[in-house]
């Protein structure tokens, strides 16, 4: 290397300098170039990659949330005049300079915002068939619109460069054409002598205190919601599907078994110690390696998923309770979770004709004040059997 013989020092290619494999009559197992050419390839996507993707810490990007310097001691009429304070500057939910934005009216191809939702739990349902169903239900707790941003600006921030950029191993992270801009939603209102200015300034536009939990969605021109608006359970409608994205429970460090899935070794005929043992991988020879993506044993849990096409079974207005399909909504009781319309092709608004909801949501973008006044207590699906209904009725 230090004679200039080696070619990443000299800048001359194999090929450039007459040492074409192809053309020289060399064998590239014979010289040793294969174990080199083969060395940088991955032939797995970032989902199957080695790499650990469960991080600790926000990203760089994000704005620094919590206030780390400690709080002074103050008396108690300190504290109290204090509260009156924050109270009466954060009095809202709108600002009165503000003018009502248009609402919109939907069609095929549109996109809302979602909301944040606490898992509760899980709780049976019956049908009218006498089929038993089990549900999660998701609490919406003071949901609020926090601030709209257009995509220009967006497409200029990391998040914006990282969708714009090509993927050749999966689908491709850029928004659709017809999305204008992304709602940014918080959930739960906290103190904000605990979190720091700059994320306090985040809220000064919509006039709300600071929230513990944002999200954000992309929505198109006729589904903008003004800041400051609060999102409830009226948001979704009874027989819809909606996507929910969140973190799985950490499971640690498991074996090949537990983790993939395997079958094991039998429990006699000569086995010995290798009962859970993943067995030979296949690394000899030419390939003297292990390929990135090899299943073996590893960190299971802790991972950001989506969980498509989840019905709406029943929702409860008086205590924004959600009732989903099924029991394996990520997370454990207490965890939040994004909830928005369902991406599906086949069970989005447009597809579901057997249950009479091709025109959309019943409340578009959102259900704003006056239209949550008119609602019932509770509303279920149409299949769904209520215990208040008579059980035996006459033809």
């Amino acid at each position: 290397a230090l004679s200039g013989s080696s070619p990443a020092v000299s800048g001359l290619h194999p090929t450039v300098s007459g040492l074409n494999p192809a053309t020289s009559g060399l064998n590239p197992a014979a010289s040793g170039l294969l174990p080199a050419l083969t060395s940088s390839f991955h032939t797995s996507t970032q989902l199957d990659s080695r790499i650990k993707r469960s991080a600790r810490h926000k990203a760089f990007w994000h704005i620094k949330k919590l206030n780390k310097v400690p709080d002074e001691p103050i008396t108690g009429e300190n504290q109290a005049f204090i509260r009156d304070y924050i109270d009466h500057k954060y009095n809202g939910p709108l600002k009165e300079e503000f003018t009502p934005w248009a609402r919109g009216s939907w069609e095929i191809g549109s996109r809302r915002p979602g909301v944040l939702a606490i898992k509760i739990g899980v709780v049976p349902l019956w049908l009218k068939n006498g089929k038993r169903i089990m549900t999660t239900m998701l609490q919406i707790q003071d949901n609020h619109v926090v601030k709209f941003t257009n995509r220009a600006d967006y497409e200029r921030t990391h998040m914006g460069e990282r969708d714009n950029t090509p993927i050749y191993t999966g689908p491709m992270r850029k928004k659709a054409e017809n999305v204008v801009g992304f709602i940014t939603v918080g959930a739960l209102s906290t103190d904000p002598q605990k979190y720091t200015k700059d994320y306090c300034g985040l809220f000064t536009e919509a006039a709300l205190m600071p929230k513990r939990y944002l999200a954000r969605f992309p929505v198109t021109e006729n589904a903008l919601i003004q800041p400051g608006t609060p999102l409830t359970a009226a948001h979704f409608t009874p027989g819809q599907f909606v996507d929910v994205y969140g973190r799985t429970q950490e499971r640690g460090f498991q074996g090949v078994m537990k983790r993939w899935g395997f079958a094991g070794m039998p429990a006699s005929h000569g086995v010995t110690k290798s009962h859970r043992r993943p067995g030979g991988i296949g690394s000899g020879c030419d390939k003297s390696r292990v390929w990135p993506g090899q299943k073996m044993p590893g960190w299971v849990g802790g991972l950001y998923k989506w969980h498509k096409g989840l019905r709406i079974w029943r929702i409860n207005y008086e205590e924004n309770v959600i009732y989903v399909s099924g029991v394996a909504v990520q997370g454990a009781v207490g965890s939040v979770l994004q909830v928005c319309d369902t991406k599906l092709r086949a069970k989005r608004w447009e597809s579901l004709k057997k249950e009479g909801l091709t025109d959309g949501p019943k409340h578009f973008p959102t259900a704003f004040e006056e239209s949550i006044k008119e609602l019932p207590e509770e509303e279920y699906f149409e299949k769904v059997h209520q215990f208040t209904a008579p059980s035996i009725t006459t033809v």
